[in-house]
């Protein structure tokens, strides 16, 4: 038999004691917005597209047509899927508001242009000439640069031309 004194501790402090809970939640988000990226977005840095070569010559009677590929002029782009984007190219740090021109450091100049497509229908430029795309896709998309070198009359002045476009991606 139990004494008393045991059965009033069993009912004051039962078997199993309860200790007291709370409780309460809190919520985890984030929010993704609109992102693109010059490159293969995965990181890796890159200075720049590289070069669209329109090779060694000696004269120049005829244009001379060239497409970029990847490291050598294409550029590549990775956005948020659904993006719409627009891709702009100046004319470059020798050319003007309407023709690029490649120069020798000199004095002489020879006239290029930049085009979205093989054609060259379609000059690549900026504002209403920029390469629209109005729902970017779930990938990395290179797009090719179509140039084309301008004759001239014949021997240009000996020497490297070069020029420097800017690429403007704007979403």
């Amino acid at each position: 038999m139990l004494r008393p004194e045991w059965l009033t501790l069993l009912l004051l402090f039962p078997s199993g004691a309860h200790a007291a809970v709370a409780q309460k939640t809190f919520k985890v988000s984030a929010q993704i917005t609109a992102g693109c990226a010059l490159g293969a977005g995965d990181g890796s840095q890159t200075t720049d597209f590289g070069t669209l070569n329109f090779g060694t010559l000696s004269s120049l009677y005829s244009n001379v047509d060239v497409a970029s590929t990847a490291g050598a002029g294409s550029i590549i782009v990775t956005c948020t899927p659904g993006t719409a984007i627009s891709i702009a190219l100046d004319y470059g740090v020798n050319g003007s508001a309407t023709q690029r021109y490649m120069s020798n450091g000199n004095s002489s100049t020879l006239a290029y242009q930049l085009y979205q497509d093989a054609n060259r229908a379609n000059v690549w430029g900026s504002s209403t000439l920029a390469l629209s795309v109005a729902s970017f896709p779930s990938t990395t998309q290179t797009y090719t640069v179509y140039g084309r070198l301008f004759a001239t009359n014949g021997f240009p002045a000996v020497g490297s031309y070069t020029d420097t476009v800017t690429v403007t991606l704007t979403y």
